[in-house]
């Protein structure tokens, strides 16, 4: 609406005046005549949305629902998406005691003509479609008056007790930065030390020299644990748009985080202390541990889902909706279950190296554990000592899907026990499918039926990535958690941290990403392999690799040139850590580990690694032109091949040379994206 148009409908429909449908609403009953009829196919945002609770108050109060056809998202097939949600009803101006209206529930129908079926064969539905003779007055049973008329006389007992969420506890929306882009990194693209885990208030804020502060703002279906990447620059609130500085008493508090838009069901997770959290993700603060856990088990119900969409079926999962929920909790005989919840959800979500508490790759640890450890001796005399990583996967998916399990029978139980409590077990189930269940997320499992499927590629290339890290100075064998991982890191850093190291890293942290078979001695399948023997053991090296590629599915050498860094990019979210310097068809590729960039690397790419490949492949050239009248048909081919990667790459190295002598720096704060765009073709596309 235009300025003059808002002005008007605030002065002569304050009822109505959040939309301009409701508008038409109001002015619609109120030119009713006694005994009157209107009918109207609307959003149906006014049945259950608090800007709207004045008009349905006066609906309620004064008209009747004769009928309804609560049509909901996919009503129009040219409108796809869940935003577009409808509904068609009748009111008349002959309002009684004890109304009563006829209402079908067609929400669930994917389209036009689907519904129209799930209408005409209502009989043949059951009770989930056909609602008759629904008694008015139910809807200002609940908080809000929400046109809930699937409501069983159960949940309206709830509602009556008044027991709300808002009650026990504060629910409120972060704050907005404004510009994301300027205040907002993934953990990973900013130096390290830089970033305050674990404070307890904006005073221990102040009195470091921290820049950076852990930041909940949504995410992916999740529950328990996770979703935790994000970090804010908060070292200067007041320019952002609403830093919403009033809640500083909540901030850094542990809480109860979620969407606060949700298309689908809700998935409620446990942050510590130490955060602060945007507006997209809502947060709840319980002072009590006991109803913490109780009310963090509960927002992960079927029971709350349930009445969720009572209150509110829209996208709306903000702090209000959900504060104004009722809660009732369980006497005792949960707290355990939740607690295996929350701690097997952090151990998966820790388990992968986008996580700032990583420590090591899961078959690294059950090699330390003893796991797959293959020793023989004769008369005291070590003949055999490796280890092998079949075995240590095999021991992995045991542990897991025992973890799994776990989780998977402690929801329903926790499902059954609130269902029980709030007398829902003829509505609800406490079944959760095995796709709900929100660990080994990374691609590790597929559900198939009722049985999960293990990929064992997937775990390979998880693998390789922390070998990857290893060879980068990023992560050690030798060592839990990061090493290198602030601006300007070398090799010196390195050695001061892990002194006596099994396994040497890359000293200029730049890999060539090219075959085996180039001219180059650090190259990535060649370091891989010597990572592999050391972490290990030489003696079942072979076994190892040959287990590794059937894996993959192809050679290691193919899995490096073609899909290593298009995996990296995926993992990273195109914020990669690992730069790839690459000609046009990739005939010349080189990672470098931007935490040790500096403005030499382009540099020191073309003078040691570009430039020797190209000599390379020119004696190469000579050698085989040399001997052309002996040369096979296959040889003959690679020749030319030979010939079209020297043009490649002197081509590559004229755009090169014009990046490196601008000697190009860069501040890690500024992100990726900033960064990665400040060196233009020669690096390849994030996107």
């Amino acid at each position: 609406m235009n300025e003059v148009l808002s002005r008007y409908v605030k002065d002569n429909y304050e009822d109505s005046k959040a939309d301009l449908f409701s508008v038409f609403m109001e002015l619609a009953i109120d030119r009713l005549k006694q005994e009157g009829k209107y009918g109207m196919i609307n959003m149906q945002s006014w049945m259950f949305l608090s800007s709207f609770e004045k008009l349905r108050k006066k609906v309620l109060d004064n008209y009747q629902i004769d009928s309804m056809l609560h049509l909901g998202p996919r009503t129009f097939d040219e409108l796809s998406g869940e935003v577009v949600q409808n509904t068609a009803f009748v009111i008349s101006r002959n309002h009684k005691e004890d109304v009563n209206g006829i209402y079908f529930r067609l929400v669930e129908g994917k389209s036009c003509k689907e519904k129209e079926q799930m209408f005409l064969n209502y009989s043949e539905q059951g009770a989930k479609i056909y609602y008759p003779a629904i008694p008015q007055s139910n809807f200002e049973k609940i908080p809000g008056c929400p046109i809930g008329y699937w409501v069983s006389e159960n949940v309206l007992k709830t509602f009556n007790q008044k027991n709300l969420i808002s009650e026990k506890s504060i629910a409120r929306s972060g704050f907005s930065t404004g510009n994301n882009e300027r205040y907002v990194r993934q953990w990973y693209e900013v130096p390290l030390e830089k970033i305050g885990f674990s404070l307890s208030s904006n005073d221990d804020f102040l009195s470091s020299n921290y820049k950076y502060v852990p930041f909940t703002k949504g995410g992916t279906f999740r529950r328990w644990y996770g979703n935790l990447e994000s970090v804010v620059d908060w070292t200067n609130p007041n320019t952002m748009h609403r830093p919403r500085t009033t809640y500083m008493n909540l901030y850094y508090k542990p809480a109860i985080t979620w969407n606060a838009i949700c298309s689908g069901k809700l998935s409620c997770r446990f942050y510590d202390r130490g955060f602060l959290f945007e507006h997209a993700a809502a947060s709840l603060f319980v002072n009590n541990d006991y109803q913490f856990e109780s009310f963090l088990a509960y927002l992960n119900t079927p029971v709350f889902q349930f009445i969720l969409s009572i209150l509110n079926p829209t996208l709306n999962t903000g702090a209000e909706v959900v504060s104004s929920i009722p809660i009732i909790i369980p006497s005792s005989g949960i707290h355990q279950k939740i607690h295996q919840n929350i701690s097997i959800s952090k151990q998966d979500w820790d388990a992968h190296e986008t996580s700032w508490d990583f420590q090591t790759n899961e078959l690294i640890q059950l090699s330390i554990d003893g796991v797959g450890h293959i020793q023989a001796t004769i008369n005291e005399k070590t003949i055999q000592d490796y280890y092998s990583i079949e075995l240590l996967l095999t021991e992995y998916k045991t542990k897991w899907e025992d973890l799994f399990n776990r989780l998977h029978a402690n929801e329903e139980e926790l499902n059954r026990q609130f269902i029980e409590i709030y007398g829902l077990q003829d509505e609800l189930t406490s079944d959760v499918p095995l796709n709900e269940i929100t660990i080994l997320q990374q691609g590790e499992i597929s559900i198939e039926g009722d049985k999960l499927r293990w990929n064992d590629d997937v775990l390979m290339k998880q693998l390789i990535s922390y070998a990857v890290g290893c060879m980068m100075g990023r992560y050690s064998i030798d060592r839990p958690g990061l090493i290198l991982a602030n601006q300007g890191d070398s090799q010196k850093e390195y050695e001061a941290l892990v002194p006596n190291s099994r396994f040497a890293i890359d000293d200029d942290g730049i890999i060539p990403l090219m075959s085996a078979n180039t001219e180059f001695t650090d190259n990535i399948t060649l370091r891989f392999k010597t990572w592999l023997g050391i972490t290990f053991g030489e003696e079942s090296l072979m076994d190892n690799l040959n287990f590794i590629e059937r894996s993959l599915g192809k050679r290691l050498d193919d899995y490096f040139v073609k899909d290593f860094w298009k995996d990296h990019k995926k993992m990273y979210q195109n914020r990669p850590i690992y730069w790839l310097f690459s000609s046009k068809k990739g005939s010349f590729q080189c990672i470098a580990y931007m935490h040790r960039m500096n403005a030499y690397t382009a540099e020191k790419i073309r003078a040691n690694y570009l430039l020797p490949h190209i000599e390379w492949l020119f004696n190469k050239q000579n050698e085989m032109q040399a001997n052309a009248a002996n040369l096979s048909t296959r040889e003959r081919k690679e020749l030319d091949s030979i010939g079209k990667q020297i043009e490649e790459c002197r081509e590559y190295h004229d755009r090169l040379h014009v990046v490196a002598d601008q000697q190009i720096g860069f501040d890690l704060d500024d992100g990726v994206v900033v960064n990665y765009a400040k060196f233009g073709d020669v690096l390849a596309k994030l996107k």
